[in-house]
């Protein structure tokens, strides 16, 4: 899943009666136990992943064998957007300025409107909020999305072509995206010019997130990858997941012709003292 805003300025508190007592991010160790305590669904997919393969960034509170209270989990196609789990409005607008570097945190939808108000108190400025949408795909992808004679799964032997392609395609680990995961990519003339992948990958489901260069966009490529990296899931006994920005129109309509149905939604508190964009993610 690659995020449209992943360039924007990230935010580290000053001035905060909590600076001098800033969090420590969980060890490897302790991500694996956040990992155990966290249940597997739609909302938790891409954590359980990224804390299971050590590419997390997470906090959390009252962390132990029996739980947690709260925890906060960056993974690394989204920085500076943290999801947070727990239930205690209080408490999470205690802790996210002892954290460094974000601009957004994403919160059950039963908890954004008082962790939103607790917020920009904390955090000295207003904090808007944005619906995220995730869906589940119960029923086999489109026959005719699995057609397409430029679209294919991507095998061990495409690394130098995914390498070759821009950053927005690629990804940060492409070795990991070809031997532990999934992806499908559109190859014309030789070039990948769109892509989806399985970004996270749990006992029951998979998430896809998919990217088209803008010259190809509109051609039907991204959704035709993605019927592929939803075949190879449900092959796996996954369920696939999308999830999108409750604004993100051509996203919605990737899901719907895909045959994604809404199965949940969480909401982005995002800080207002920041140049922020709308999400496309």
């Amino acid at each position: 899943m690659f995020n449209a805003l992943a360039k924007q300025e990230t935010f580290s508190p000053t001035g905060s009666p909590y600076t001098s007592k800033m969090i420590e991010p969980l060890s490897k160790k302790q991500c694996q136990l956040l990992a155990q305590h966290l249940p597997d669904g739609p909302q938790t997919v891409i954590s359980r992943a990224h804390l299971r393969w050590g590419t997390a960034r997470a906090y959390a509170v009252g962390l132990s064998n029996d739980g947690f209270e709260t925890a906060v989990i960056e993974d690394p196609g989204c920085p500076g957007e943290p999801m947070v789990f727990g239930h205690n409005p209080r408490q999470i607008a205690n802790l996210m300025p002892r954290i460094p570097d974000w601009f957004c945190v994403n919160v059950a939808t039963e908890l954004a409107e008082e962790v939103a108000l607790l917020l920009a108190e904390q955090m000295g400025c207003p904090v808007r909020q944005q619906g995220d949408v995730y869906h589940i795909l119960t029923q086999p992808p489109p026959a005719n999305l699995l057609n397409q004679s430029d679209v294919r799964l991507l095998t061990a032997d495409d690394l130098p072509l995914l390498q070759a392609a821009p950053p927005e395609l690629r990804g940060p680990n492409p070795e990991h995206l070809l031997h532990q995961t999934a992806a499908a990519g559109a190859i014309i003339n030789d070039q990948l010019v769109a892509i989806a992948q399985n970004y996270a990958l749990t006992e029951g489901y998979g998430d896809i997130g998919v990217f088209t260069l803008p010259d190809w966009r509109g051609h039907g490529l991204a959704a035709a990858a993605a019927a592929h990296v939803a075949q190879w899931l449900q092959g796996n006994g996954r369920i696939p997941v999308w999830s999108c920005g409750e604004q993100n129109q051509a996203s919605l309509r990737v899901a719907e012709k895909l045959g994604f149905v809404e199965n949940g939604r969480r909401v982005y508190l995002i800080l207002q003292d920041q140049t922020a964009t709308d999400f496309a993610d």
